[in-house]
């Protein structure tokens, strides 16, 4: 192999601290010289090139901070990056109001695809953080931009931190699994401790037969954020809503989608308008099963009977269970949690033509895992990856990958992507195992990047299309021909037959009218919160959930829970079914076979390893050879898919 690994330093919080001043301290320095290039001497090399070889020496820092801050045990280290991010963040605000840099970038004279892209990022950029507003309007977006990182981190804190823990008697926790009730700890009297990791909380939502006991849990798990996080929102909301003022816009949303594919928030709206019209039927029918059901098992006149929010996951799987002999808990025997990973890593060397070889290298958590992933063609080494599957205290508190080093053939950069969950360590319902594969497609997005420029690198994309590529690979877990092959890397396990994967895809389908009238109702919260005219956050949510068919649950404060929307997927969080839509047509191209290394080859050069090289729509229609259509995404929310 010719390329040699490159690990991520392990920093404790001291090392930390003076690794974020020193590069800072350099980088200015090297900017200001950039700042002082002669126009004359302007060109993609002089400018683009070091720009881009500087943002690199930014990365090999603020990517191990970034992936500490959420995942370090200790929390010394863990405030240690979150003041550094701060910093790191204030200089590329003022990096992009430097009016001389601005001036370079603009009279760049691009030559190729990936120039003229770069320079019009920049550009964007450039203007998006103020460089070309009034001065007393630059300071105040500065001033704006700081304090959003600051409250921004405060949220994601509060959330990661909350150390509250509930308790049930035995006869509350009736109906939940014999692996579930080993595992979890209990007090000096018997009954069960629970946090809000998700292994705790969906499995308990799911198969607790005390209703009391999951209104109460739910309720709990809904206020996690603590009401200083409803605050924290609302401060967000009215500082976005300043910065696009700032600009002459008419609100957040125009801000925002201007550069995303939508281009404005009157497509969002008239998309997600087309979503509530095909789910709105669908939705009710489905609740209403559930109701029924909910009366013939409690024994109560339908007409008596109301279906509350904590009952939808309990009720949802019984039918499941009857109707489809389907039971989520029963599948972790067919998806041992370390086997799971060896398959997932098998079934994406075959799709995409790499390799992947496990190596001792220095982590921050002796579960974490490191794998060299290799080119099965060149025999070279590409990247690498980490993989953090199991919770802890102080962890981040659900899945996501990070792209903490992005590739770059220009400078021979070899990319690193994180991989981060909270699963049980026993094994995998279905549904994990479609969030494992979903978080997965964006770690091959980034460790499979080819990109000229690292600025352009995995999933530095367009945000309402980057949940594409991750999204398309949840469907290699609904497969009889993919599902089959974990016996290649565990002889011993169980596989599904082809009735049973019949009958999990037919359960599946149940549900979808709730589950996207759900999805829908998010992205519409996240559109009106930063519209023309937004209220406090939770007086918003109130009256939208109310007008729902199962309605606003009192005491509960959902909306200082959702970081999506208090960080980067502000008026964005429409892109999951917008992304959605995409990943459905691409999936066309496989022509039912999904283990198609040609196909998957295809894909992994024309969508993966492009990045943000070029617009995606261009990408796409590239791939597909036509424009998208949604036809497969109608049929996947109204469950006929």
């Amino acid at each position: 192999m010719s390329t040699h690994r490159v690990t991520l330093p392990i920093l404790d919080d001291i090392t930390l601290t003076a690794a974020c001043a020193q590069i800072l301290t350099d980088a200015r320095a090297r900017m200001a010289t950039l700042a002082a290039l002669p126009l004359e001497s302007v060109t993609p090399e002089t400018l683009l090139d070091v720009w881009d070889d500087e943002a690199i020496r930014l990365e090999n820092i603020a990517g191990p901070i970034a992936i500490l801050n959420n995942v370090h045990p200790d929390k010394a280290v863990r405030d240690a990056a979150d003041a550094s991010m701060r910093e790191l963040a204030m200089f590329t605000t003022e990096l992009f109001q430097n009016e001389a840099l601005f001036e370079r970038v603009r009279a760049v004279e691009p030559r190729t695809e990936a120039q003229r892209q770069f320079r019009k990022d920049l550009i964007e950029t450039f203007e998006d953080t103020g460089v070309a507003l009034p001065q007393d309007r630059r300071a105040r977006a500065k001033a704006i931009s700081e304090a959003l990182v600051v409250l921004n981190q405060e949220f994601s804190r509060n959330l990661r931190d909350n150390q509250t823990r509930l308790t049930f008697t035995p006869d509350e926790c009736e109906g939940l699994p014999d692996p579930y009730l080993a595992r979890v700890p209990r007090d000096a009297d018997g009954r069960v401790v629970l946090g809000f990791d998700y292994p705790d909380f969906n499995p308990f939502m799911a198969n607790a037969r005390n209703e009391e006991a999951r209104r109460r849990y739910y309720i709990a798990y809904l206020n996690r954020g603590t009401s200083r996080n409803s605050e924290i929102l609302d401060e967000i909301v009215a500082l976005r809503r300043e910065l696009a003022g700032l600009y002459d816009l008419q609100s957040y949303a125009h801000y925002v989608t201007r550069r995303r594919m939508a281009g404005s928030p009157q497509a969002v709206l008239d998309f997600l308008a087309g979503v509530r019209g095909a789910v709105a039927e669908v939705e009710a029918r489905d609740v209403e099963e559930l109701r029924r059901l909910k009366a013939e098992m409690t024994g109560t006149p339908a007409e008596n009977v109301r279906l509350n929010r904590w009952d939808v996951s309990y009720y949802s799987e019984r039918l499941r269970e009857r109707r489809y002999n389907v039971d989520q808990e029963a599948f972790r025997k067919y998806f041992p949690t370390p086997q799971t990973l060896d398959w997932l890593l098998h079934v994406s060397s075959r799709v995409f033509g790499v390799r992947f070889e496990a190596a001792a290298v220095p982590v921050w958590h002796e579960d974490v895992r490191y794998y060299d992933v290799i080119d099965e063609a060149a025999g070279t080494r590409i990247g690498g990856i980490y993989c953090d599957l199991y919770p802890r205290d102080g962890k981040f508190t659900h899945a996501a990958a990070w792209p903490v080093r992005g590739a770059s053939t220009r400078a021979g950069r070899t990319p690193i992507t994180v991989m981060v969950a909270n699963f049980d360590r026993g094994g995998l319902t279905h549904n994990e195992v479609e969030t494992f594969f979903h978080e997965f497609g964006h770690v091959l997005h980034g460790v499979l990047s080819e990109t000229h420029y690292n600025q352009h690198a995995g999933t530095n994309v367009e945000r309402d299309f980057v949940e594409a590529p991750s999204q398309i690979y949840e469907e290699w877990t609904r497969h009889l021909e993919t599902l089959a092959t974990i016996r290649e890397v565990c002889p011993g396990c169980p596989i599904m037959d082809a009735a049973t994967v019949e009958r999990l895809n037919a359960a599946r389908r149940f549900g979808a009218g709730m589950q996207y009238a759900r999805q829908h109702l998010y992205a519409s919260f996240d559109m009106t919160l930063y519209g023309e005219h937004p209220q406090p956050a939770l007086e918003t949510w109130k009256a939208m959930e109310d007008e729902t068919t199962l309605g606003f649950v009192p005491g509960t404060d959902f909306p200082a829970t959702f970081s999506h929307i208090a960080g980067g997927y502000a008026a964005g969080y429409y892109g999951y079914m917008w992304a959605e839509v995409i990943a459905l047509d691409m999936l066309s191209a496989f022509g039912g076979n999904l283990i198609n290394p040609d196909v998957g080859m295809r894909f992994r050069k024309e969508i993966l390893s492009r990045g943000g090289e070029e617009p995606a729509a261009v990408l796409v229609e590239r791939f597909l050879g036509r424009p998208v259509n949604n036809e497969a995404f109608l049929k996947e929310i109204t469950g006929r898919r």
